[in-house]
This record gives C-alpha cells, structure tokens and sequence, in this order.
C-alpha cells in the first residue's frame, strides 16, 4: 500500500511538474515572440469543452424525471439493471428531485425564462440543448399519463408492469442517448419538424441572424424546354 502511494506521488507530481513547465515554455514563447497559435488553441478548446458539456448537462434533469417514473417500477424484479441506470450520485439527485415540489415545472419556468428567453448564454448550441431537454421533459408528461392509464388497467401482475415498464425505459434511453450524442459531436437533430420546433423557441440571435433551414442554396430550377 505504501508503495501503491509512493508512485501515485510520484506520478501525480512528475504530470505537474510538466504541465507547469510547458506553461510557462508557452509563456515565455508568447511574450518573446508573440506567438498567437498556443492561445488560440487554448482558448477554442476550452470553449468547445464548455459548450460540449454544458450541452450534456442540459439532459441531467430530464434524465432524472425520467427514472423517477420508471424505476420504482422494475427496482424488485430488476435489481441489477436499476444499479446500472441509477449510480450513486444520481439516486442522490432523485432524492432531492421528490423532496421539492413541482421541481420539473419549477426546472423548466426557470430554464425557460432564464436561459432561452434573455439568449443566456450566448452559445446558441447550448440553448438548443436546454430547450430540447425541455421538449423532452414536455413529451414525457403527455406520455406518463397514458402509459400509467395502461399499465394499472391492463397489467394485471406486477412482474407484467415490471417488464412493460422495461420496454419503455429502454426505448426513452435511446432517444435520451442519441441526444447526449449529438450534444457530444455537437450536432442538430436532422428531423426539421422537430428542429424548427425547437429554433421557433430560441429566437433570432441578432438582426442578421439566419435560420437554419435557410442557409441551404436553393434548388436550381429546371431549364425551360
């Protein structure tokens, strides 16, 4: 054990050591010869990690709405899947997410007005995120209720509602999944109804904003005979 900790030091300094050298190499280099490339590359990368993960985060809250229905459901006849779908720190956000009431109409009135509707922050990708973990969020309160309808009138044992309740988790963590990925590559969703229904929301960003759907050329029309 001792020596486990000698190199975990060990390591943990030299990356230290190397990091802060190669700092101040680019420091130095910067002011000597004014060299603007290292910046550069700084300052785009830690921008596109704050604009890829706050994206990602936009779909936290949705996701725990989304357990919050499914797994008292399949957590007895599906203990080693709920483990896999419900880590630590997430048991620990849906405990808070129940104590606090009307927590998802609260979320998604703040998110709304806060971020969407005063163009905050000004990353338009991230918007788009936050607005469609709202979509999300909206299409899951339609179907709660039709899908708790059927499954108390039509699943007569509870290992019917287990399974049932399965399927459609899994189904949702597709959709959630393909959302977190293209937040990840930092692509839009290519289905237009959906991706119009989502810019309508977002607004115009500027007076020389424009829309998605019109940065395509137009078809050439086809000569006349």
């Amino acid at each position: 054990m001792v020596i486990m900790q000698t190199v975990i030091l060990n390591t943990v300094s030299s990356e230290v050591f190397l990091f802060l050298f190669f700092f101040l190499l680019i420091l130095i280099l910067d002011r000597k010869f004014n060299v603007t490339l290292p910046r550069k590359l700084f300052l785009n990368s830690n921008k596109l990690i704050f604009q890829r993960g706050c994206s990602i985060l936009a779909y936290y809250v949705p996701y725990i709405e989304l357990l919050t229905y499914h797994i008292p459901l399949i957590q007895e006849t599906h203990p080693y899947l709920v483990r896999l779908f419900l880590p630590s720190f997430i048991s620990d956000s849906m405990g808070w997410y129940q104590q606090v009431p009307f927590f998802s109409t609260i979320y998604m009135l703040f998110t709304y007005i806060t971020f969407l509707r005063f163009k905050f922050p000004p990353d338009r990708f991230i918007r788009y995120n936050l607005m469609f973990g709202i979509f999300l969020m909206y299409m899951q309160g339609i179907y709660i209720e039709i899908y708790m309808y059927y499954v108390n009138n039509w699943c007569e044992t509870v290992r019917e509602k287990s399974d049932t309740t399965l399927s459609m988790l899994l189904i949702w963590l597709i959709v959630f999944f393909s959302a977190v990925l293209r937040a990840l590559l930092g692509k839009y969703i290519e289905n237009s109804f959906i991706r119009e229904t989502i810019e309508m929301h977002l607004g115009r960003d500027g007076p020389d904003f424009v829309w998605w759907d019109r940065e395509k050329k137009p078809k050439p029309k086809p000569p006349k005979k």
